[in-house]
């Protein structure tokens, strides 16, 4: 029988102990937290996404950790749990442009302005969104810049 995508990363965990092996560990819980966040399965999910962002902190490993952030804040979201998705994607915000990130950043500000605009907070959320399409533009990514309007 066939191994499910979550028995796989459950047996890796086993295999790199985050003592031992930081980053693979990291990373796992990283694609755990994803894979969970897929099945609908949230408190789990940010469970897994947040391990992944200490461990990656842990391990100084900046741009890894400002990305699994970004997730971090979808989970958040998917949870209904906004005021901790806002302060996720303005995090990671804050991480991507200091380490001139500006399609990642880009990124986290579209999904910022999404979390503010189901808060309530039109203002704000038009403002990220604005910041995005910047960011977007700068990066290259026309499209993108066009959708994020």
């Amino acid at each position: 029988m066939a191994e499910s995508e979550r028995d796989v990363l459950l047996a890796r965990l086993d295999r790199y102990p985050v003592d031992r092996y930081p980053v693979q560990y990291a990373t796992t819980q990283f694609h755990l937290g994803s894979m969970l966040l897929q099945s609908g399965e949230t408190g789990p999910s940010i469970a897994a996404l947040t391990t992944a962002c200490e461990a990656f902190a842990r391990s100084a490993m900046t741009l890894e950790r400002a990305k699994a952030t970004v997730m971090l804040g979808v989970a958040l979201r998917a949870a209904g749990r906004l005021p901790e998705a806002a302060d996720a994607f303005s995090a990671a915000c804050a991480e991507l442009a200091a380490l001139d990130q500006p399609a990642e950043q880009a990124a986290a500000s579209y999904n910022l302005g999404l979390v503010l605009s189901e808060a309530g907070r039109l203002s704000a959320a038009h403002a990220a969104w604005g910041r995005a399409r910047e960011l977007f533009l700068a990066a290259g990514h026309p499209g993108r810049a066009a959708a994020a309007a």
